[in-house]
């Protein structure tokens, strides 16, 4: 537009009106649009109080889902390793699985969805591991199995984790079920209460060291470790960054009087190479009086005859072991034991005693047991484990010199060997097969043999 268009009188004054009009239609829009956003907040902070009033657990969901992952920092917890004996592809995530109870706890979830399945060659009568009590050769034993397929989902777990800073202290919590129990039925894996250094409740032993296993498929665990968990108080403390100590009470075996005395002193390798442990067990073994019937020759029972007396015997045990990161694929890892009169805290050994027609002392079992292992990850996606287990019994002491001749539970040798591959095409899920076979053999030298194939699915969550 030229300028001497714009000095004429009617055409500013045309522009003026047309620039004033546009503004008020301009003000007034705005005006209204401002107070529809008023009106909104307003409907929102009401519905937000009636959320509160109602239904508080929710916005206090919401608060714990957007704060940093729970952790346990107490240092009287041992956690539980993850399968994968090979350092994690995946770095562990927060649970999108936690929230807050109405006293202020902090509390997720977490476990797993699992189905598995067993093809028996040769063995005994169960889907899991059971290298003790396989069919003996030439023998009519009614668990004999052959050619027999199996399948479950009863070792889906699931377990929560529960912590709470009460004036500087930290107060923490664990339960953890699967369907292991009789009938498949719920069963109580770990439940226990833990203060700062201390911890009361049921978990795993002290003397043990699962982290130091070969990872193995099949849900049993591998022979020559143990898993034995059982009521204690465990007191826990660090003497430096890489070095950790436990000292612990543990109930053993239902017939003692007293509880074991379990200690475990742990040494990580530097740069997170790996970890060892150096594990002591004493306890006090003992036996009450047991009686059978006396009958006459019509069979009638007439009475009873004492058949052994009150007695106790010192029962221990040492272990150590250690894993190692080689290279960022390859691991390798062992664990060796060897204990004296006991059967509760390894896994597949003898009954820990037997007494003698002519005396009431006790004959303690002793033997040796060892787990090798080497794991090595192909890529982030596929794992490989290669396993060995050892029961080794003495032959050569009371324990052994008092058993029948015909006797077929007790066992002088297990060995079990075992190779799986495990992949994980997504993050959650995992999917592995496994072959097995091993081979028992009596006192009296009749051999059985556990030939078998499994196969697994996993879904963490």
């Amino acid at each position: 537009m030229s300028l001497p268009l714009m000095k004429k009188p009617a055409i500013r004054q045309s522009l003026a009106v047309t620039i004033a009009t546009l503004m008020m239609t301009a003000t007034h829009a705005a005006s209204a649009e401002q107070q529809e956003i008023a009106q909104l907040r307003a409907e929102v902070e009401a519905l937000k109080a009636l959320i509160q009033q109602n239904f508080p657990q929710v916005q206090q969901a919401s608060v714990v889902a957007k704060s940093a992952p729970l952790t346990t920092t107490s240092p009287a917890v041992e956690k539980t390793p993850v399968v994968s004996a090979v350092t994690a592809t995946n770095s562990e995530k927060s649970s999108p699985l936690q929230f807050k109870t109405a006293s202020g706890s902090e509390v997720k979830l977490y476990g797993f969805v699992r189905g598995d399945a067993s093809y028996q060659v040769d063995g005994g009568n169960a889907i899991f591991n059971r290298i003790n009590a396989v069919s003996l050769d030439n023998t009519a034993d009614q668990n004999k199995t052959q050619d027999r397929f199996y399948s479950t989902a009863t070792t889906t777990r699931f377990g929560l984790d529960f912590k709470t800073p009460i004036e500087g202290q930290e107060l923490g919590a664990k339960v953890e079920v699967d369907f292991r129990g009789s009938n498949d039925s719920l069963r109580i894996r770990h439940a226990y209460l833990t203060l700062n250094h201390w911890l009361f409740g049921q978990t795993t032993s002290s003397f043990l060291a699962t982290d130091l296993q070969p990872e193995m498929l099949d849900f049993n665990s591998p022979l020559g470790i143990g898993t034995f968990r059982t009521p204690m108080l465990r007191y826990s403390n660090k003497l430096s960054t890489d070095t950790s100590y436990f000292l612990g009470l543990e109930k053993g075996r239902d017939d003692n009087r007293f509880p074991a005395l379990t200690a475990k002193l742990k040494q990580n390798f530097a740069a997170g190479k790996g970890t060892s442990s150096l594990r002591l067990l004493a306890q006090e073994l003992r036996s009450r009086d047991a009686f059978e019937d006396v009958k006459d020759a019509d069979g009638v029972v007439v009475g009873k005859k004492q058949v052994s007396q009150d007695s106790s015997e010192f029962s221990w045990g040492l272990a150590v072991g250690a894993k190692y990161q080689i290279t960022p694929k390859l691991q390798i890892m062992g664990d060796y034991s060897h204990v004296k009169g006991d059967d509760k805290f390894l896994l597949y050994t003898n009954t820990a005693y037997n007494v003698g027609p002519e005396t009431t002392d006790l004959n303690l079992n002793e033997f040796d047991a060892l787990t090798v292992g080497t794991t090595y990850q192909f890529n982030p996606k596929v794992r490989g484990t290669l396993g060995y287990g050892l029961m080794l019994a003495n032959d050569s002491n009371d324990f052994a010199d008092y058993l029948a001749v015909t006797d077929t539970v007790q066992n002088k040798t297990l060995q079990q060997g075992w190779l799986n591959v495990m992949y994980n095409p997504v993050t959650p899920v995992t999917l592995g097969v496994e072959y097995i076979y091993g081979e028992r053999e009596t006192f009296s030298g009749v051999k059985g043999k556990d030939n078998r194939v499994g196969a697994m699915a996993r879904y963490n969550f």
